[in-house]
């Protein structure tokens, strides 16, 4: 893997394997001449679908990368394959015997960008938090720009500025394409729809205000920038 870009610019990487997805932290930094390279070797649990979107110094890298790390058969070899949603198994010949081939489970699983993941039965806020980041990631990466109400709730009521901390925690140093921006904005301003909600403390912006000031940051498009610009008065007028 080859990534280029401006020079001494930290390097970062979200990846998709077989619908669980990690948001990566830093991982290098491109070198005087802009340059940062990796290579390696995919290994039998490394079998299915992979999605890679790069972040060279804030900004999403282009195109993004999608594959498959498939199982080694041997043509004309007998085997067999089964598919249940995102979760394959495959059974062939190869060059060192019968095989078989699986991808990996947790499809409904994620990484947050510091490797944090607490198991679903787990009670308490920290797993709450994690289960809530899971709804978002949802939301931000879903296809399309999305319409309908949406609000966190604690105990204590909607959660109000704390869903900018807990979208700030999920995608760490990862860029956001424009659409996925757009996602976010939604989020925040339903976040913010019903003060009467919010839960105590939660009322004032300063972590959303932060959030949107560095999404500004993420685009040069005109258009959006208008509209981060619109979703900073509103929250504050909130």
């Amino acid at each position: 893997m080859l990534v280029t870009g401006a020079p001494n610019q930290p390097v970062s990487v979200r990846t998709t394997m077989n619908g669980r997805t990690g948001w990566g932290p830093i991982i290098g930094s491109t070198d005087s001449t802009g340059r940062w390279s990796t290579a390696g070797q995919f290994e039998k649990s490394d079998f299915g679908g992979w999605y890679e979107v790069w972040t060279v110094g804030g900004k999403l890298a282009s195109p993004a990368v999608q594959f498959s790390v498939n199982a080694p058969c041997l043509p004309g070899g007998r085997g067999m394959a089964f598919t249940s949603g995102p979760n394959v198994m495959q059974t062939c010949e190869t060059a060192e015997g019968s095989q078989s081939f699986s991808t990996s489970p947790g499809s409904n699983s994620f990484l947050t960008s510091d490797g944090s993941l607490v198991p679903r039965s787990s009670i308490g806020q920290e797993a709450q938090d994690v289960y809530q980041m899971g709804i978002l990631q949802h939301l931000i990466t879903a296809q399309g720009q999305s319409t309908g109400p949406v609000a966190l709730w604690s105990s204590r009521g909607s959660r109000g500025d704390e869903t900018a901390e807990l979208i700030t925690n999920l995608i760490g140093v990862n860029a956001l394409s424009e659409g996925e921006i757009r996602n976010v904005l939604w989020i925040v301003r339903n976040a913010f729809a019903k003060p009467e909600t919010l839960a105590p403390g939660t009322n004032y912006p300063a972590r959303s205000l932060k959030l949107l000031r560095h999404l500004a940051d993420l685009t040069d498009d005109s258009s959006l920038q208008q509209q981060i610009a619109e979703t900073l008065e509103y929250v504050q007028t909130r």
